[in-house]
Protein backbone atom coordinates (compact mmCIF):
# COMPACT_ATOMS: atom_id res chain seq x y z
CA UNK A 1 0.00 0.00 0.00
CA UNK A 2 1.43 3.34 -1.05
CA UNK A 3 1.61 6.41 1.16
CA UNK A 4 -1.05 8.13 -0.98
CA UNK A 5 -3.44 5.22 -0.47
CA UNK A 6 -2.84 5.32 3.29
CA UNK A 7 -3.56 9.06 3.34
CA UNK A 8 -6.72 8.50 1.27
CA UNK A 9 -7.97 5.80 3.69
CA UNK A 10 -7.15 8.03 6.66
CA UNK A 11 -9.05 10.94 5.12
CA UNK A 12 -12.08 8.75 4.46
CA UNK A 13 -12.06 7.49 8.05
CA UNK A 14 -11.82 11.05 9.35
CA UNK A 15 -14.68 12.10 7.08
CA UNK A 16 -16.86 9.23 8.30
CA UNK A 17 -16.03 10.04 11.92
CA UNK A 18 -16.86 13.72 11.34
CA UNK A 19 -20.14 12.81 9.65
CA UNK A 20 -21.03 10.46 12.51
CA UNK A 21 -20.29 13.07 15.18
CA UNK A 22 -22.12 15.74 13.20
CA UNK A 23 -25.12 13.48 12.70
CA UNK A 24 -25.21 12.55 16.38
CA UNK A 25 -25.05 16.22 17.37
CA UNK A 26 -27.85 17.07 14.92
CA UNK A 27 -30.01 14.30 16.38
CA UNK A 28 -29.33 15.69 19.85
CA UNK A 29 -30.45 19.17 18.76
CA UNK A 30 -33.59 17.67 17.19
CA UNK A 31 -34.24 15.25 20.05
CA UNK A 32 -37.91 16.31 20.42
CA UNK A 33 -38.57 15.44 16.78
CA UNK A 34 -36.53 12.23 17.08
CA UNK A 35 -38.59 11.18 20.13
CA UNK A 36 -41.85 11.78 18.23
CA UNK A 37 -40.61 9.70 15.28
CA UNK A 38 -39.39 6.87 17.52
CA UNK A 39 -42.68 6.73 19.44
CA UNK A 40 -44.58 6.66 16.14
CA UNK A 41 -42.43 3.77 14.88
CA UNK A 42 -42.88 1.90 18.19
CA UNK A 43 -46.65 2.41 18.11
CA UNK A 44 -46.88 1.19 14.53
CA UNK A 45 -44.64 -1.79 15.38
CA UNK A 46 -46.68 -2.89 18.39
CA UNK A 47 -49.92 -2.74 16.36
CA UNK A 48 -48.54 -4.85 13.50
CA UNK A 49 -49.60 -8.23 15.02
CA UNK A 50 -53.15 -6.98 15.72
CA UNK A 51 -53.51 -5.46 12.23
CA UNK A 52 -52.18 -8.64 10.58
CA UNK A 53 -54.59 -10.77 12.62
CA UNK A 54 -57.55 -8.60 11.58
CA UNK A 55 -56.47 -8.96 7.94
CA UNK A 56 -56.37 -12.75 8.38
CA UNK A 57 -60.01 -12.54 9.48
CA UNK A 58 -60.89 -11.04 6.09
CA UNK A 59 -60.80 -7.30 6.80
CA UNK A 60 -58.99 -4.92 4.47
CA UNK A 61 -55.80 -3.27 5.70
CA UNK A 62 -57.47 0.14 5.90
CA UNK A 63 -60.35 -1.18 8.00
CA UNK A 64 -57.92 -3.18 10.18
CA UNK A 65 -55.77 -0.11 10.84
CA UNK A 66 -58.78 2.10 11.59
CA UNK A 67 -60.19 -0.52 13.98
CA UNK A 68 -56.84 -0.99 15.77
CA UNK A 69 -56.30 2.75 16.21
CA UNK A 70 -59.93 3.26 17.27
CA UNK A 71 -59.50 0.71 20.06
CA UNK A 72 -56.19 2.35 21.03
CA UNK A 73 -57.75 5.84 20.99
CA UNK A 74 -60.83 4.97 23.03
CA UNK A 75 -58.68 2.97 25.43
CA UNK A 76 -56.60 6.11 25.96
CA UNK A 77 -59.74 8.24 26.36
CA UNK A 78 -61.11 5.77 28.93
CA UNK A 79 -57.83 5.92 30.84
CA UNK A 80 -57.83 9.72 30.82
CA UNK A 81 -61.55 9.97 31.60
CA UNK A 82 -61.65 7.44 34.43
CA UNK A 83 -58.20 7.19 36.01
CA UNK A 84 -56.60 10.61 35.51
CA UNK A 85 -59.20 12.70 37.44
CA UNK A 86 -58.99 10.31 40.40
CA UNK A 87 -55.20 10.28 40.09
CA UNK A 88 -54.92 14.07 40.22
CA UNK A 89 -57.46 14.21 43.07
CA UNK A 90 -55.26 11.87 45.11
CA UNK A 91 -52.13 13.88 44.27
CA UNK A 92 -53.91 17.12 45.25
CA UNK A 93 -55.10 15.54 48.50
CA UNK A 94 -51.56 14.37 49.25
CA UNK A 95 -50.16 17.88 48.70
CA UNK A 96 -52.90 19.38 50.90
CA UNK A 97 -51.96 16.98 53.72
CA UNK A 98 -48.21 17.47 53.23
CA UNK A 99 -47.79 19.77 56.32
CA UNK A 100 -49.31 17.04 58.50
CA UNK A 101 -47.08 14.43 56.88
CA UNK A 102 -43.99 16.53 57.56
CA UNK A 103 -44.85 16.54 61.27
CA UNK A 104 -45.36 12.77 61.24
CA UNK A 105 -42.11 12.35 59.35
CA UNK A 106 -40.24 14.38 61.96
CA UNK A 107 -41.71 12.17 64.71
CA UNK A 108 -40.66 9.07 62.77
CA UNK A 109 -37.13 10.39 62.26
CA UNK A 110 -36.89 11.32 65.95
CA UNK A 111 -37.77 7.75 66.85
CA UNK A 112 -35.17 6.42 64.43
CA UNK A 113 -32.61 8.85 65.84
CA UNK A 114 -33.30 7.67 69.39
CA UNK A 115 -33.01 4.02 68.38
CA UNK A 116 -29.84 4.70 66.39
CA UNK A 117 -28.18 6.36 69.39
CA UNK A 118 -28.87 3.28 71.54
CA UNK A 119 -26.76 1.19 69.16
CA UNK A 120 -24.00 3.78 68.90
CA UNK A 121 -25.04 5.37 65.62
CA UNK A 122 -26.35 8.88 65.05
CA UNK A 123 -27.52 11.03 62.17
CA UNK A 124 -28.75 14.59 61.75
CA UNK A 125 -32.49 14.13 61.32
CA UNK A 126 -33.02 17.80 60.45
CA UNK A 127 -30.56 17.60 57.58
CA UNK A 128 -32.04 14.29 56.41
CA UNK A 129 -35.59 15.64 56.63
CA UNK A 130 -34.87 18.87 54.79
CA UNK A 131 -32.91 17.01 52.11
CA UNK A 132 -35.86 14.66 51.63
CA UNK A 133 -38.38 17.52 51.55
CA UNK A 134 -36.22 19.45 49.08
CA UNK A 135 -35.83 16.40 46.84
CA UNK A 136 -39.57 15.75 46.90
CA UNK A 137 -40.39 19.37 46.06
CA UNK A 138 -37.86 19.33 43.24
CA UNK A 139 -39.28 16.07 41.87
CA UNK A 140 -42.87 17.33 42.03
CA UNK A 141 -41.85 20.57 40.33
CA UNK A 142 -40.06 18.62 37.63
CA UNK A 143 -43.06 16.31 37.24
CA UNK A 144 -45.57 19.12 36.75
CA UNK A 145 -43.16 21.00 34.50
CA UNK A 146 -42.75 17.91 32.33
CA UNK A 147 -46.53 17.42 32.28
CA UNK A 148 -47.05 21.03 31.21
CA UNK A 149 -44.42 20.75 28.49
CA UNK A 150 -46.10 17.60 27.26
CA UNK A 151 -49.48 19.29 26.85
CA UNK A 152 -47.85 22.30 25.26
CA UNK A 153 -46.36 20.02 22.62
CA UNK A 154 -49.76 19.47 20.99
CA UNK A 155 -48.28 19.73 17.51
CA UNK A 156 -45.90 16.88 18.35
CA UNK A 157 -48.86 14.71 19.33
CA UNK A 158 -50.58 15.43 16.02
CA UNK A 159 -47.35 14.67 14.15
CA UNK A 160 -46.92 11.44 16.10
CA UNK A 161 -50.47 10.31 15.32
CA UNK A 162 -50.29 10.94 11.58
CA UNK A 163 -46.82 9.39 11.24
CA UNK A 164 -47.85 6.26 13.17
CA UNK A 165 -51.05 6.03 11.13
CA UNK A 166 -49.14 6.37 7.85
CA UNK A 167 -46.64 3.66 8.84
CA UNK A 168 -49.53 1.35 9.71
CA UNK A 169 -51.63 2.07 6.60
CA UNK A 170 -48.68 1.54 4.28
CA UNK A 171 -48.11 -2.15 3.58
CA UNK A 172 -44.77 -3.00 5.25
CA UNK A 173 -44.58 0.66 6.30
CA UNK A 174 -41.86 0.24 8.92
CA UNK A 175 -39.75 -1.81 6.53
CA UNK A 176 -40.10 0.88 3.85
CA UNK A 177 -39.23 3.55 6.42
CA UNK A 178 -35.90 1.83 7.12
CA UNK A 179 -35.24 1.32 3.40
CA UNK A 180 -35.76 5.04 2.86
CA UNK A 181 -32.86 5.69 5.26
CA UNK A 182 -30.40 3.34 3.52
CA UNK A 183 -28.67 3.38 0.10
CA UNK A 184 -30.33 1.21 -2.55
CA UNK A 185 -27.45 -1.29 -2.74
CA UNK A 186 -28.03 -2.18 0.94
CA UNK A 187 -31.82 -2.60 0.67
CA UNK A 188 -31.81 -6.41 0.83
CA UNK A 189 -29.74 -6.41 3.99
CA UNK A 190 -31.68 -3.46 5.48
CA UNK A 191 -34.96 -5.30 4.84
CA UNK A 192 -33.72 -8.32 6.80
CA UNK A 193 -32.56 -6.12 9.68
CA UNK A 194 -35.84 -4.16 9.69
CA UNK A 195 -37.91 -7.34 9.96
CA UNK A 196 -35.80 -8.65 12.84
CA UNK A 197 -35.90 -5.33 14.68
CA UNK A 198 -39.64 -4.98 14.18
CA UNK A 199 -40.24 -8.50 15.48
CA UNK A 200 -38.11 -8.00 18.58
CA UNK A 201 -39.46 -4.58 19.47
CA UNK A 202 -43.14 -5.37 18.83
CA UNK A 203 -42.98 -8.55 20.94
CA UNK A 204 -41.20 -6.72 23.76
CA UNK A 205 -43.51 -3.70 23.69
CA UNK A 206 -46.70 -5.76 23.63
CA UNK A 207 -45.47 -7.88 26.52
CA UNK A 208 -44.27 -4.82 28.43
CA UNK A 209 -47.61 -3.01 28.14
CA UNK A 210 -49.42 -6.16 29.32
CA UNK A 211 -46.98 -6.49 32.23
CA UNK A 212 -47.55 -2.85 33.23
CA UNK A 213 -51.33 -3.35 33.25
CA UNK A 214 -51.07 -6.55 35.32
CA UNK A 215 -48.68 -4.87 37.78
CA UNK A 216 -51.03 -1.88 38.13
CA UNK A 217 -53.99 -4.17 38.91
CA UNK A 218 -51.99 -6.22 41.45
CA UNK A 219 -50.65 -3.11 43.18
CA UNK A 220 -54.04 -1.40 43.27
CA UNK A 221 -55.92 -4.38 44.71
CA UNK A 222 -53.15 -5.14 47.22
CA UNK A 223 -52.87 -1.54 48.44
CA UNK A 224 -56.65 -1.31 48.84
CA UNK A 225 -56.68 -4.52 50.89
CA UNK A 226 -53.92 -3.45 53.30
CA UNK A 227 -55.33 0.09 53.51
CA UNK A 228 -52.55 2.28 52.09
CA UNK A 229 -53.94 5.73 51.14
CA UNK A 230 -53.73 7.05 47.57
CA UNK A 231 -53.83 3.47 46.25
CA UNK A 232 -54.68 4.47 42.68
CA UNK A 233 -51.89 7.05 42.36
CA UNK A 234 -49.30 4.70 43.89
CA UNK A 235 -50.43 1.74 41.76
CA UNK A 236 -50.41 3.91 38.63
CA UNK A 237 -46.86 5.00 39.44
CA UNK A 238 -45.89 1.37 40.05
CA UNK A 239 -47.34 0.29 36.70
CA UNK A 240 -45.39 3.01 34.89
CA UNK A 241 -42.17 2.00 36.66
CA UNK A 242 -42.42 -1.47 35.11
CA UNK A 243 -41.04 0.08 31.91
CA UNK A 244 -37.66 0.37 33.69
CA UNK A 245 -36.03 -3.08 34.00
CA UNK A 246 -34.63 -4.15 37.39
CA UNK A 247 -34.78 -0.64 38.92
CA UNK A 248 -38.48 0.04 38.24
CA UNK A 249 -40.04 -2.51 40.62
CA UNK A 250 -37.85 -1.20 43.46
CA UNK A 251 -38.87 2.40 42.77
CA UNK A 252 -42.52 1.30 42.61
CA UNK A 253 -42.43 0.17 46.25
CA UNK A 254 -40.94 3.38 47.70
CA UNK A 255 -44.07 5.64 47.75
CA UNK A 256 -46.29 2.94 49.30
CA UNK A 257 -43.79 2.13 52.05
CA UNK A 258 -43.08 5.80 52.86
CA UNK A 259 -46.76 6.79 52.99
CA UNK A 260 -47.53 3.66 55.00
CA UNK A 261 -44.84 4.62 57.54
CA UNK A 262 -46.32 8.11 57.84
CA UNK A 263 -49.53 6.53 59.10
CA UNK A 264 -48.06 3.75 61.22
CA UNK A 265 -45.00 1.48 61.32
CA UNK A 266 -47.33 -1.51 60.94
CA UNK A 267 -48.81 -0.17 57.71
CA UNK A 268 -45.35 0.58 56.34
CA UNK A 269 -44.23 -2.97 57.20
CA UNK A 270 -47.37 -4.40 55.59
CA UNK A 271 -46.64 -2.42 52.41
CA UNK A 272 -43.04 -3.69 52.39
CA UNK A 273 -44.15 -7.32 52.79
CA UNK A 274 -46.82 -6.91 50.11
CA UNK A 275 -44.34 -5.53 47.56
CA UNK A 276 -41.79 -8.24 48.34
CA UNK A 277 -44.44 -10.91 47.66
CA UNK A 278 -45.77 -9.08 44.58
CA UNK A 279 -42.28 -8.75 43.10
CA UNK A 280 -41.54 -12.44 43.65
CA UNK A 281 -44.81 -13.45 41.97
CA UNK A 282 -44.14 -11.05 39.10
CA UNK A 283 -40.52 -12.12 38.61
CA UNK A 284 -41.08 -15.88 38.78
CA UNK A 285 -44.66 -16.40 37.56
CA UNK A 286 -46.05 -13.48 35.55
CA UNK A 287 -43.03 -12.00 33.74
CA UNK A 288 -41.68 -15.35 32.39
CA UNK A 289 -45.08 -16.03 30.77
CA UNK A 290 -45.76 -12.52 29.49
CA UNK A 291 -42.22 -11.81 28.27
CA UNK A 292 -41.24 -15.34 27.15
CA UNK A 293 -40.95 -14.32 23.49
CA UNK A 294 -38.96 -11.17 24.21
CA UNK A 295 -35.23 -11.08 23.63
CA UNK A 296 -33.12 -11.31 26.77
CA UNK A 297 -30.72 -8.38 26.91
CA UNK A 298 -27.62 -8.10 29.04
CA UNK A 299 -28.60 -6.49 32.39
CA UNK A 300 -25.46 -4.31 32.46
CA UNK A 301 -26.17 -3.05 28.93
CA UNK A 302 -29.76 -2.26 29.90
CA UNK A 303 -28.79 -0.31 33.02
CA UNK A 304 -26.18 1.68 31.08
CA UNK A 305 -28.79 2.38 28.37
CA UNK A 306 -31.28 3.58 30.99
CA UNK A 307 -28.70 5.92 32.57
CA UNK A 308 -27.86 7.35 29.14
CA UNK A 309 -31.58 7.70 28.39
CA UNK A 310 -32.15 9.66 31.61
CA UNK A 311 -29.27 11.98 30.81
CA UNK A 312 -30.27 12.65 27.20
CA UNK A 313 -34.05 12.49 27.22
CA UNK A 314 -35.35 12.39 30.79
CA UNK A 315 -38.56 10.40 31.15
CA UNK A 316 -38.91 9.78 27.41
CA UNK A 317 -35.26 8.73 27.27
CA UNK A 318 -35.91 6.05 29.89
CA UNK A 319 -38.93 4.74 27.97
CA UNK A 320 -36.98 4.57 24.70
CA UNK A 321 -33.79 3.14 26.24
CA UNK A 322 -34.82 -0.52 26.07
CA UNK A 323 -36.24 -0.61 22.50
CA UNK A 324 -33.26 1.35 21.18
CA UNK A 325 -30.94 -1.11 22.93
CA UNK A 326 -32.84 -3.98 21.31
CA UNK A 327 -32.43 -2.37 17.89
CA UNK A 328 -28.70 -1.88 18.50
CA UNK A 329 -28.43 -5.52 19.63
CA UNK A 330 -29.70 -6.60 16.19
CA UNK A 331 -26.90 -4.59 14.55
CA UNK A 332 -24.30 -6.09 16.92
CA UNK A 333 -25.58 -9.63 16.30
CA UNK A 334 -25.44 -8.97 12.55
CA UNK A 335 -21.81 -7.78 12.77
CA UNK A 336 -20.75 -10.89 14.70
CA UNK A 337 -22.65 -13.17 12.30
CA UNK A 338 -20.78 -11.60 9.39
CA UNK A 339 -17.43 -12.12 11.11
CA UNK A 340 -18.26 -15.75 11.92
CA UNK A 341 -19.41 -16.24 8.32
Amino acid sequence: MTSNEKVDIGNRLLLRAALFVGGAYLLYLLQDVVIVVLFAVLTAAVLVPAINKLQEWGLSRTVSVILAYTVLFFGGVALVGVCIPVLFTEIKEFLNHWPKYTEQLEVLLSGLDTYAQTIGFSFDKQTLFHNFEGSLSEWLGSFFSTTLDFFQGFIHVIGFFFLALYLSLEEKGIEKFFLMLTPEEYHAHARSLALRMQGKVSQWLFGQVLLMIIAFIIYYIGLLIIGVPYALAIAFFGGLMEIIPYIGPVLAAVPAILIGLLYSPGLGLAALIFYLIAHQVEAHVIAPQVMKRSANLNPVALIIAILIGIELGGLFGVILAVPITMVLSVFVEDIFEKRRG
